[in-house]
């Protein structure tokens, strides 16, 4: 495949080092995005109400993962204010024995009570997994590393759902569905055995110096992020279970379709189009809120109920492929986890829960007049949000954040210049100074350390870039130099 190339405005350096490329994907970062892929996937397709479809077959029934889901929501919330980064390994460790359990106790057991305790306790811990692996996705993960673990989660789970909807998955009953899901599971918490505290290391944690101050315009996005959780995987999931109801299988097939040409559509964007983030916003609001449209003509004509399937199936996986690629990118551009903690009680608790609670109470009064209703309501307030959509493409905006959402990796200097050499903090201050023209005295003196260290340090930074000399530096560097 042959990505575009681009110029980087400010500089006339041509940028190569593109999000999409395979390039960005390193080999001890595999346990993170596999699990972020595998796990992610199994919530959504096993254990949430997104994908509770009246016509499925599953695994803890329908109202169960409405509570489930809630639950779920509000424990990440909670589990976000409570939990540092450096806790990730051992909160996942936790996290992930008490879900084994309770699927465990779940899969043994026919007592309602035990099996309603069990769903609670498994819910509780998949908040505690949830924030656990989000915390390397976001501030260890590279740009690229987390575009292909969003996209992959939301490609396994369109395939999961097809297998479900399928001649072969209706074969299935509840109980091997349950067991299919425990399998699951299992393989993809097996992945924090390879989890390590030292990868999000103190050095990475504090490097501050040179990150940008978080501007208040960009919790625009926070506002985004909450009405599409709210009106797309909300109402939107509540019309599309009354549609199903009425119009039968072929519409979950085809809205699951719709999520595999999401997914193909997010990636080929970024791959393809300059300033795909612009695009993606409104292509994921404009899908949802055609769909929609599509389906107050459905009593008039009854295909309009494919169409409306496979519109809402990509504007909702497009949309939740974005929101949770968009808080990576700035989560770790600001190393903020002040934007993180807002996004996910936002999200999961203002968006998710309202969201279940609304798409519920509509697909229980399953009347044409309601879905009718909820669905200019939604497509009102998606168009408000599309009006507001040019203001993500100033330039002050764009430059923000959405740049760096193109790129392999964050552009903040110690990051994207310096860390993917794996140097420590101090190395990387040393070669800033040595970069702006400072001798070792002047380099000790600065730092308040000795001579001696201070040379150790450019030795060591040296034999890690594979130079020899400050003028290989200057050149291997040659994009700081120019800023």
């Amino acid at each position: 495949m042959s990505f575009r190339i681009f110029q980087n405005l400010g500089t006339g350096h041509v940028k190569t080092n593109l999000v999409v490329s395979p390039k960005g994907l390193k080999r001890h970062n595999l346990p993170y995005i596999f699990i972020w892929i595998i796990y992610y996937a199994w919530v959504v397709a096993f254990a949430t109400w997104w994908t509770a479809s009246p016509l499925t077959e599953n695994v803890f029934g329908s109202s169960l993962r409405s509570l489930m889901h809630s639950i779920n929501l509000i424990s990440s919330a909670i589990f976000i204010v409570i939990i540092k980064k450096e806790w990730f390994v051992r909160m996942a460790q936790i996290g992930a024995v008490l879900i084994i359990a309770g699927m465990s106790v779940f899969l043994t057991t026919s007592s309602v009570p035990v099996q309603m305790v069990s769903a609670v306790i498994i819910s509780i811990s998949l908040g505690c997994v949830n924030i656990s692996i989000l915390m390397p996705f976001v501030f260890l993960l590279s740009n690229t590393e987390k575009l292909y673990a969003v996209v992959g989660s939301n490609l396994l789970i369109s395939l999961i759902s097809l297998f479900q909807n399928s001649s072969f998955g209706h074969s299935l009953n509840s109980h091997d569905y349950l067991i299919i899901s425990f399998v699951i599971v299992i393989i993809a918490l097996s992945a924090i055995l390879f989890f390590k505290k030292s990868s999000i290391t103190d050095d990475f944690l504090e490097l501050s110096t040179h990150i940008p101050k978080i501007p208040a315009r960009i919790y625009i996005t926070l506002l985004f992020n909450g009405a599409f959780a709210v009106l797309g995987k909300g109402v939107g999931t509540g019309i599309l279970n009354i549609t199903a109801e009425n119009f039968g299988n072929p519409v979950i097939i085809w809205y699951y379709i719709g999520g595999l040409a999401g997914c193909i559509i997010y990636f080929s964007l970024y791959a393809f189009t300059p300033k795909a983030f612009i695009f993606l916003g409104n292509i994921s609001f404009a899908f949802v809120s055609v769909g929609l449209l599509c389906n107050s003509f459905i009593s008039q004509a009854s295909g309009m109920a494919i169409a409306f399937a496979l519109l809402l199936g990509i504007g909702n996986t497009i949309g939740m492929i974005n929101m949770y690629y968009i808080i990576g990118v700035i989560g770790k551009k600001y190393n903020s986890m002040r934007y993180l903690k807002m996004s996910i009680i936002i999200i999961g608790i203002c968006g998710g829960v309202s969201g279940v609670v609304v798409g519920n109470l509509i697909q229980s009064i399953n009347t044409a007049e309601i879905a009718l209703i909820a669905s200019i309501v939604t497509v009102s307030v998606l168009m408000f949000f599309m009006i507001l959509s040019p203001l993500l493409a100033q330039e002050k905006y764009y430059s923000d954040w959405a740049r760096d959402s193109e790129m392999e990796e964050i552009d903040n200097d110690q990051l994207y210049l310096f860390k993917k050499y794996q140097l420590s903090k101090r190395e990387i201050e040393v070669c800033k100074l040595l970069l702006q023209g400072y001798t070792l005295r002047q380099i000790s003196s600065m730092l308040s350390i000795s001579y001696s260290t201070v040379n150790t340090y450019c030795t060591c930074t040296y034999r890690k870039l594979n130079i020899n000399s400050r003028t290989e530096l200057m050149i291997l560097f040659k994009e700081f130099v120019v800023k």
